[in-house]
């Protein structure tokens, strides 16, 4: 995925821009990710930092520590309650796939923590396990 893509909210209140390219394009289905999707896994992508742009709204936020103790602060609309991004301690980015503009931009080349996925989970086939 490269730069000038775009994404926001259900409603529409918050909009974000991003300018770079991707790091990483992963499902997830760690705990945290199957809470805050109430879903089966997170499909997202990783950015830096300096490439993703609040470009509308104030998001509300809300800081969690995962069980490895990495603190991630998750963007939200306070509105509708939209889950927007993650900024990560890495000085990453992590985008939920759903919320860009165009999702079939998202082309996802590695899945993690299947081990904590639920049964009835969909795990895609293919991609390379981290």
């Amino acid at each position: 995925m490269s730069g000038n893509f775009e994404g926001g909210c259900f409603c529409g209140e918050v909009r974000y821009k991003i300018t770079g390219e991707a790091v990483l394009q992963l499902m997830c289905f760690c705990r945290d990710c199957l809470s805050i999707t109430g879903t089966d896994g997170y499909a997202g992508l990783m950015v830096k930092s300096e490439d993703f742009h609040l470009v509308q709204g104030k998001p509300k936020t809300h800081d969690k520590t995962s069980k490895q103790g990495r603190t991630v602060t998750r963007h939200f609309c306070g509105t509708c309650g939209s889950n927007l991004w993650g900024v990560t301690s890495f000085e990453l980015t992590s985008v939920p796939a759903g919320s860009l503009d165009d999702p079939n931009k998202f082309h996802p080349s590695k899945k993690v923590f299947t081990h904590g996925a639920p049964d009835w989970a969909r795990i895609p086939e293919g991609l390379e396990e981290m």
